[in-house]
């Protein structure tokens, strides 16, 4: 059989939020733009990955997904989707992921987050990649948290015996040096700064987006999964939003459930007397509702701070209680940068009547602090991730 060469291979574990698989489609998006001969192919089990990477020329595979819930600010494997438990999904995603690197052969994987992966699917591999002369880099977020699956001593050994580079994806001019010095102490080797990845800078810059004032929305909120506080937090914005009323235009509202399921049915009956409020999966849609609004009401991940921040709207930002709180320490320092752009609430603390002043206050807001941070890093990890290719 003909012996086949992927140049690089991304991959991004998946169960709760998008922050793995956004900031690893936008670099293989920036990948795709900027070195279109290079063979590129993005690996996950995250459900929405062709909404998030939309008409560009990014192809990917479909794993079975992970599946989580928030047990007491704990994230804790479940069934996924496919009813395969949480152990066993980690088995078939670790032969998978062997499979896969014999058969494409690549001669890079990019790792998102962890050198094991989340349940170490990674391994097998990471083990038959001496095989294939692949190399593997890893990318880390600005704040990696309190994150064991980073922080082990299996982390660390596998780093060091298969991986050859490191990326830090922040800006050091809003976080300061301490977490590349973090990094740097655990891994053994300097990471590589290359400020904040957007994924939404990278599909602007492929397809272009322009406002359109004719359908100029009062807001955009998105709620992609559901926390222990959320449908308490969700009653409370319900009220907001008829205390605001239909005067300042519709809202654009992302919800992510299963479409029928028990939370569906109870969240679509606390809208479903505001006209003014539109409900939907998340999705592509959710970047044209971005830059056609007034404000915007975001959880504090890294994937939905990386997009209000190129799209530049003020908006009000809602952090759960998570024992990791990379969420609240990359706040405090982004806060600094900002000015009054970012509006920052703890979930589980807001009632309707601080929803409704805050929503308020940002749709009036016209102060959208500075434009001087890097949001540059999907492409500036896209060349390092090039000139290592290089022999």
């Amino acid at each position: 059989m003909t012996e086949h060469h992927l140049d690089i291979l991304i991959y991004a574990h998946d169960g709760r939020g998008l922050g793995h698989a956004s900031r690893s489609i936008g670099i293989g998006l920036a990948l795709r733009r900027l070195y279109p001969d290079l063979k590129v192919l993005f690996v996950s089990g995250c459900q929405i990955s062709q909404e998030l990477i939309g008409p560009a020329p990014l192809d990917w595979l479909k794993l079975p997904s992970y599946e989580t819930q928030v047990i007491n600010g704990k994230s804790c494997g479940i069934d996924g989707k496919s009813n395969f438990t949480d152990r066993e999904l980690g088995e078939i995603r670790a032969e998978t992921l062997r499979n896969i690197v014999e058969l494409y052969r690549p001669k890079l994987v990019l790792a998102d987050h962890t050198p094991q992966g989340k349940h170490r699917e990674l391994r097998e591999a990471l083990k038959v990649s001496s095989d294939t002369n692949t190399r593997w880099v890893l990318g880390v977020r600005g704040v990696v948290g309190s994150v064991p699956q980073v922080h082990s001593s299996l982390s660390c050994e596998l780093f060091e015996k298969y991986y050859t580079a490191l990326l830090w994806y922040g800006d050091s001019s809003v976080l300061g040096n301490a977490n590349m010095e973090q990094l740097k102490n655990q891994f053994g080797i300097s990471p590589v700064e290359c400020g904040y990845v957007s994924r939404l800078t990278e599909i602007y810059r492929q397809e272009g987006k322009t406002i359109n004032s004719d359908e100029l929305l009062a807001g955009t909120i998105s709620i992609p999964w559901l926390g222990e506080s959320t449908f308490d937090l969700i009653v409370e914005l319900s009220k907001a939003l008829h205390l605001i009323g239909p005067s300042h235009g519709k809202w654009q509202i992302f919800i992510g459930m299963e479409r029928g399921s028990s939370s569906d049915i109870k969240v679509r009956s606390l809208f479903q007397d505001l006209d003014h409020c539109l409900l939907e999966a998340p999705g592509s849609r959710y970047n044209d509702a971005l830059i056609n609004s007034k404000c915007a009401l975001i959880y504090g991940g890294y994937n939905s701070l990386m997009d209000m921040l190129h799209i530049g709207i003020p908006c009000v930002v809602l952090v759960r209680e998570m024992q990791d709180r990379e969420q609240e320490i990359h706040l405090k320092q982004l806060l600094l940068k900002t000015g009054n752009q970012l509006l920052v609430f703890q979930e589980n603390s807001l009632n309707h009547q601080d929803l409704f002043d805050a929503l308020k206050k940002q749709m009036l807001n016209t102060e959208h602090g500075e434009k001087t941070i890097n949001l540059n890093g999907a492409a500036i990890a896209a060349g390092h991730l090039f000139r290592l290719l290089s022999p």
